[in-house]
């Protein structure tokens, strides 16, 4: 009998180190993606927010020199979107949780899903806040462009590099804002597409592995 003992309890034992060092394996590597992930975030949001600054200042003069009243509207949408985008990514950023250390594997688990699952959220609805908001604007931008003779219009910069001959592209013909449009469409496409597979791609598994790592750590602890 006590012979059985002994054995079960050595059996139990070795069960549970092995276990625990598979639950040790899961987070070095749960850590290492973590690291990855926010990098490439980071990394990001710099890119979205350098380039929206950009984007502003640019959209700015053409709303100062452009005369067409529809492509002003265009200009004025563009602007108040790279506004949005700016304050939507910093805020993202905002309510994510910082991992506290003080608190359990279990509570810090929970803390590093909540997280990937609000960015999952940002990368599935790109559509709404990232493609359509700008996609209209730019409808109304090249749409809106006409004839500059009518508004006895000579752009600036044409005026600075003395190129009369820039002139010609304008009006912009139906047929040729139709095939700008669809590039654009095109394009956006794309976006929506790597967005909802990068969510599926890179921040899906993490969540799941981080489920798997709580159900390992919770299965050490009643046992």
């Amino acid at each position: 009998m006590l012979e059985q003992e002994l054995k079960n309890i050595w059996n139990n034992s070795s069960q549970t180190a092995h276990i625990s060092i598979e639950t040790s394996q899961l987070l070095n590597e749960l850590n290492a993606k973590m690291t990855n992930i926010e990098k490439v975030i980071r990394i990001r949001d710099i890119r979205e927010i350098t380039a929206s600054v950009i984007g502003m200042l640019i959209f700015m003069y053409f709303l100062y020199e452009i005369p067409f009243p529809l492509t002003k509207i265009g200009c004025v949408l563009s602007i108040l979107w790279f506004c949005y985008l700016i304050f939507k990514l910093k805020n993202n950023k905002k309510q994510k949780q910082p991992i506290d250390m003080d608190l359990s594997l279990s509570q810090q688990l929970d803390t590093q899903k909540a997280n990937m699952l609000k960015e999952a959220k940002l990368l599935n609805t790109v559509l709404y806040w990232y493609v359509l908001p700008p996609f209209i604007a730019n409808v109304l931008f090249i749409w809106g462009f006409g004839n500059p003779v009518e508004y006895n219009w000579f752009p600036l910069v044409i005026k600075k590099l003395s190129n009369e001959n820039m002139l010609h592209l304008l009006p912009i013909s139906l047929k040729m804002k139709f095939i700008y449009l669809s590039g654009i469409l095109l394009f956006n496409v794309f976006v929506v597409w790597i967005n909802k597979r990068a969510a599926s791609k890179d921040i899906k598994p993490i969540i799941e592995k981080i489920e798997r790592i709580k159900n390992q750590f919770e299965t050490n602890k009643n046992e």
